[in-house]
């Protein structure tokens, strides 16, 4: 399958060259010349579209006659807005306004013109579009995924989590359990890790059980006990659902051993214990800021 991506710039003759020289790469590039025309071009090809690749100084509207030096901001600004999952790149021929992206804007991806830059970009390209999926993951999830870059859980977690939302819609009972088993055990190991950070926001005595294996209902009931007096915040929210999804994930996720007949989980329910996963791990970091 071909690449796509759009490249939003207003020099025709650079333009013409920029694809003649993606499709020796194998990426299809579209081209539109202004921030308008691209708002316009976007929704038409938005779900096969790996990038968007923008110019820094550009055009507002194609009747300009000169380029608007607010073009990068106001391009950027729509696209957090409309396609805030959709990678995008930055590519310029300006010396200036290339070192400024690199100083102040560090998240974007900015490459000068010129052809050993731009082989560089065309390789960033192909590999955005091998790993997509999880880029727009990463992206749409970014304030629970922040967790793993403040280091509160292993990063191995973060695998199982990417997974966790590829496989949340999907219908097949033993995906449904393994996904249900997989949030059980994320769970655990905030708990777990509520204990090792801080004894005194969780003890040993309420974290384990006798075999020394964590317990999660007794580190909860402990939570939601004494959070109060340990200066913490353990809202109705996020516990009461926090408990439930932890029941109904060891039941269909873990101690279950037949798939058989009768009524069980359907993906809705994956969906449903990953969000409110989702709202526990947001609380968990609140504790360790």
């Amino acid at each position: 399958m071909r690449i796509n991506v759009l490249l939003v710039d207003d020099d025709y003759n650079y333009a013409e060259s920029l694809q003649s020289y993606a499709k020796s790469e194998q990426i299809d590039m579209y081209h539109v010349r202004s921030l308008d025309e691209m708002k316009v071009f976007l929704p038409k090809v938005e779900s096969g579209l790996t990038a968007v690749i923008l110019d820094i100084k550009g055009l507002i509207n194609p009747n300009d006659k000169y380029d608007d030096e607010n073009f990068l901001a106001a391009a950027i600004s729509y696209l957090d807005k409309e396609y805030n999952t959709k990678p995008r790149i930055i590519l310029t021929g300006d010396v200036e306004g290339y070192k400024y992206v690199q100083r102040y804007r560090k998240n974007e991806k900015v490459f000068r013109k010129g052809n050993e830059s731009e082989k560089k970009m065309f390789d960033l390209i192909k590999y955005i579009h091998k790993n997509l999926d999880e880029i727009q993951i990463l992206k749409k999830y970014d304030d629970v995924f922040d967790v793993f870059e403040n280091n509160l859980l292993s990063l191995n977690r973060k695998v199982e989590l990417i997974e966790l939302i590829k496989n949340m819609e999907k219908t097949d009972p033993v995906t449904i359990k393994n996904s249900l088993g997989r949030i059980r055990d994320i769970q655990e190991e905030i708990v777990s890790k509520i204990n090792e950070l801080n004894k005194n926001y969780l003890p040993d005595q309420y974290a384990f059980n006798r075999n020394g294996e964590i317990s999660f209902r007794n580190s909860h009931n402990y939570l939601v006990r004494n959070s109060t007096n340990n200066g913490i915040d353990y809202p109705l929210y996020i516990s009461e659902i926090a408990l439930t999804t932890y029941k109904i994930s060891c039941e269909y996720g873990v101690h279950t051993t037949s798939l058989g007949t009768g009524s069980k989980p359907s993906h809705y329910t994956v969906i449903n214990a990953l969000f409110s996963l989702f709202d526990f791990i947001k609380w968990f970091k609140t504790l360790f800021r």
